[in-house]
C-alpha cells in the first residue's frame, strides 16, 4: 500500500489510494464484522435483522424493519427468508388484519441472537482498544458522512439497498454524539 505523504496528490494517486484502502480496509472490515455470524450460516446483515426484532415486544413487521434498516422491503424479505430458513425467526398473523405478519424470534432465535451480541460486543472492543476512541469516533463519522452523501446522490450499487423514500434510523439513537461536519 501507498504511504501517504503530505505532498499534494493527483487524482490518479488519490484512486489508487482508494482501491487499495477498498481492497484491504473494508473488505478486512467487512470479514471482522462477519467472523462471529458464520458459524450460524448468518450474515451480519441478517444478525441486524434479529437484533431489530429482539428490541420488540411482539415483533416486527416486513415495513417496520424496512424502515428501522433503512433499507428496501425486498432487502429486508431476502435477510427475513433466510432466517426463515434456519428457523431462527417465525411469522405471526395479526388476528385483527390476516394480511399483516408479525416476524419474532423463535427459541433458536433468540439464543444465537443473544451469542452474536456478545460475539459481536467483544470484537467491536477489540477493534476499539486497537484504534483507542478519538481515532474510531473520528472513522466513524467521515464514514458517515460518505454514506450520507452516496445516498444524497443515489450512488449505483446504494439504490438496491438503501430505501430513498427514508433514511435509516441506525445511528440516530444518540443524537449529537457525534460530529457533523463535512468531508
Amino acid at each position: 500500500m501507498s504511504e501517504i505523504t503530505n505532498e499534494t496528490l493527483t487524482e490518479e494517486e488519490l484512486k489508487k489510494q482508494f482501491d487499495d484502502l477498498y481492497m484491504h480496509i473494508f473488505k478486512y472490515i467487512g470479514d471482522f464484522v462477519s467472523i462471529p455470524t458464520q458459524k450460524y450460516n448468518l450474515t451480519f446483515e441478517a444478525y441486524m435483522v434479529m437484533e431489530n426484532i429482539a428490541r420488540s415486544k411482539n415483533g416486527q413487521t416486513l415495513v417496520e424493519l424496512a424502515k428501522l434498516e433503512g433499507v428496501s422491503k425486498s432487502a429486508i424479505a431476502r435477510q427475513v427468508n433466510v432466517l426463515l430458513k434456519e428457523n431462527y425467526v417465525m411469522q405471526k398473523v395479526d388476528p385483527n388484519d390476516r394480511r399483516v405478519k408479525y416476524i419474532t424470534l423463535t427459541a433458536a432465535g433468540s439464543r444465537v441472537q443473544r451469542n452474536l451480541a456478545q460475539a459481536t460486543d467483544e470484537r467491536f472492543h477489540r477493534w476499539l482498544g486497537f484504534f483507542g476512541r478519538d481515532e474510531a469516533e473520528h472513522f466513524i463519522e467521515v464514514l458517515h458522512r460518505a454514506n450520507e452523501r452516496a445516498v444524497a446522490a443515489g450512488f449505483v450499487g446504494f439504490d438496491s439497498l438503501h430505501d430513498k423514500r427514508r433514511n435509516s434510523n441506525r445511528g440516530n439513537e444518540k443524537p449529537g454524539r457525534l460530529g457533523n461536519g463535512n468531508l
